[in-house]
């Protein structure tokens, strides 16, 4: 004879089995479509060229965007944020697809000194903000060492 508590759960299990059913069905759907919870992440590259950026020519500057080793040609927004370091003033320009997952700016630089760029990266849900230190002109080691060691060097306003 079968106890109460064996037909209650029973019962249960019966009762709970098919929304299990549907979540793992809906979960497979999900990474296969590239949305569930084991996506790849984006990842962000920044490039210049020419590699060393010189001073009053053009520079472009370019995010190659991946994910799972494919190119991202669908960022929904690729900014690129521009400082001087030691200067508050922060310049953002909106990046140009050019295929491939690459989106570049281009970009002059009217004085010698040490630049950053952070490439704001929104695709797929995620969002990714890769920095770079550019070094435009004539800077001595030392100031570049000095930039590094810059707890400030990081921070930038919105």
């Amino acid at each position: 004879m079968i106890s109460q508590l064996q037909k209650a759960a029973t019962i249960l299990i019966m009762a709970t089995l098919p929304f299990l059913m549907s979540a793992c069905s809906d979960s497979a759907h999900n990474a296969e479509s590239g949305q569930g919870l084991f996506q790849d992440v984006i990842n962000v590259s920044i490039q210049t060229s020419p590699d060393k950026p010189a001073l009053n020519l053009p520079v472009e500057i370019s995010a190659s965007v991946s994910q799972g080793g494919e190119a991202v040609n669908d960022a929904k927004e690729v900014e690129f944020e521009l400082w001087k370091w030691g200067e508050t003033n922060h310049e953002t320009l909106q990046g140009k697809h050019q295929g491939e997952g690459v989106y570049s700016i281009e970009k002059e630089f009217p004085t010698e000194g040490i630049y950053y760029v952070v490439a704001h990266v929104s695709a797929r849900g995620m969002h990714n903000m890769p920095r770079r230190q550019l070094v435009v002109g004539n800077v001595s080691e030392k100031e570049i060492a000095k930039a590094k060691a810059d707890p400030n060097q990081s921070t930038h306003e919105h």
